[in-house]
């Protein structure tokens, strides 16, 4: 429930060497980057932001430790992309694949998906329309369309609010198709992918259809 705010940050870093037992003796080189938010930057009622990260990256200047901090900035979408691989997206931990080989080639696959559906996610958070036609084919467009149909509502609240042929539009169509509903906030990636699993099914109905007519 927190409201975005630009942040005034200060940065720090420098080495340690640590001596683990398990090195018998040996040193291990490691760097810290700490940032840490100046309190004339924090609302009233809010926390300072204040990250100390540890990382085998040399920083030896304050560019390189900035460019340890972007790191970790994406680390959520790195959780994304985990939690759309594993149990609540397409069970990658669940195959019986024999060999490594095979398990990187279907990982190959699912990143894929993974990446179709964060990036129905990110345009979601832009204002700017982007341009849809690179990511569905004409087919596939037809039937987005048939399905907004479906899923609109009567009331203004329930349209699809974005420009129709943008990919925040076949966002929304796509999100309801996974459950979201208009009244909640944006759509998360699992509603997303739930979605475009189901779209797929659909769009095999919708390709026999028209081959069958």
């Amino acid at each position: 429930q927190r409201i975005g705010r630009q942040a005034r940050i200060e940065v720090k870093y420098a080495r340690v060497d640590l001596s683990p037992r398990s090195l018998q003796g040996k040193t291990l080189p490691i760097y810290v980057v700490e940032a840490r938010e100046e309190p004339s930057s924090v609302p009233v009622g809010q926390q300072a932001i204040h990250w100390r990260l540890l990382t085998t990256h040399k920083v030896e200047n304050i560019e390189q430790a900035k460019q340890v901090i972007d790191f970790y900035k994406e680390r959520w979408l790195i959780e994304q992309v985990f939690r759309l691989l594993k149990n609540k997206g397409l069970q990658i931990e669940n195959s019986q694949l024999e060999s490594g080989k095979a398990l990187v080639c279907l990982s190959m696959i699912g990143l894929h998906v993974v990446n179709r559906v964060l990036l129905l996610h990110e345009v979601s958070k832009t204002k700017q329309p982007v341009d849809m036609q690179q990511t569905f084919s004409e087919q596939e467009l037809a039937c987005l369309r048939a399905c907004n149909v479906k899923y609109e509502g009567k009331t203004p609240k329930q349209k699809n609010p974005y420009p129709a042929n943008s990919l925040q539009w076949a966002y929304w169509v796509l999100a309801r198709m996974g459950g979201w509903k208009p009244h909640e906030k944006q759509a998360g990636v699992i509603s997303l992918f739930r979605g475009l699993l189901y779209f797929k099914q659909v769009f095999e109905g919708w390709q026999l259809a028209h081959f069958v007519s």
